[in-house]
């Protein structure tokens, strides 16, 4: 469970020695946020699968794959209407046993097929609330903001770039927290992240340490996808809109019916 499916690595069947420190106290298991230290390890993976020397993807795939089916419907298995699940039953199990999208049999364009979907998309193209129409309402927490951890490992974690995933509109988020030291060469085994620890001292006090929505923003009134006016341009000076070069500037970026 540990080793092969929520801190994944590159080393098949082992499992990192740190793994076995959470064990020590069997009957402390179920006070550990795994959620959260399993978030935390599979935003380390994906920063490093980032650079360019990267030639694979560790982590969480599971929880990865799942969310990619959640929030976009066009690239969910095809011809699936997923069940719905249990109160007892992993969200995740909805997808148990349905291969991936048979769009493209030829794995030598597979790469470049999905990067030109991405960039065609339109907001209109995204499940921005599947969970539930105001996911923070069920898990306070899913509104902390501050560093997750696993281990040694620690990851900035922001709501505030993503509120219209609580069903509120996208304002333009405040500078993101900076960590100790960063490193990020394009080999991914120089890749360092330091927060300190004075940093998790917030995981505690939730009260002071959460997006306060209701006085950040305002829930959306015509479209799931609404943002304020000056967030549209703040996201094209902040981002790369395209994934490919040669598709052209973010025409994509308001829906076309608007």
């Amino acid at each position: 469970m540990l080793g092969s499916t929520l801190f994944v690595d590159k080393s098949r069947d082992r499992v990192r020695p740190v793994v076995n420190l959470f064990l020590d106290e069997l009957e402390e298991i179920d006070q550990y946020s795994w959620a959260s230290g399993t978030l935390a390890w599979l935003y380390r993976c994906l920063g490093q699968a980032s650079r360019a020397g990267a030639r694979g993807v560790a982590g969480c795939l599971t929880l990865l794959q799942c969310w990619i089916y959640e929030y976009f419907p066009g690239f969910r298995p095809s011809h699936f209407e997923p069940p719905v699940v249990g109160p007892y039953e992993a969200w995740a199990s909805r997808w148990i046993g349905q291969p991936a999208t048979g769009s493209v049999a030829d794995p030598s364009v597979r790469l470049a097929f999905y990067r030109r979907a991405l960039d065609r998309l339109t907001p209109s193209d995204v499940f921005w609330t599947p969970f539930h129409q105001r996911p923070h309402q069920v898990v306070r927490r899913s509104l902390y903001t501050g560093v997750i951890r696993f281990a040694d490992i620690g990851e900035f974690y922001d709501p505030a770039r993503c509120l219209r995933q609580f069903g509120y509109r996208q304002m333009v988020p405040p500078p993101p927290s900076r960590p100790q030291r960063a490193d990020r060469p394009e080999a991914p085994g120089g890749y360092v992240i330091r927060i300190p620890e004075s940093f998790d001292a917030a995981w505690d006090a939730l009260l002071s340490h959460m997006v306060h929505i209701d006085m950040y923003s305002q829930p959306w009134r015509t479209y799931p996808y609404e943002t304020t006016v000056d967030y549209l341009d703040w996201f094209v000076a902040h981002s790369h809109c395209r994934v490919l070069r040669d598709d052209g500037d973010a025409d994509r970026l308001v829906d076309p019916q608007r």
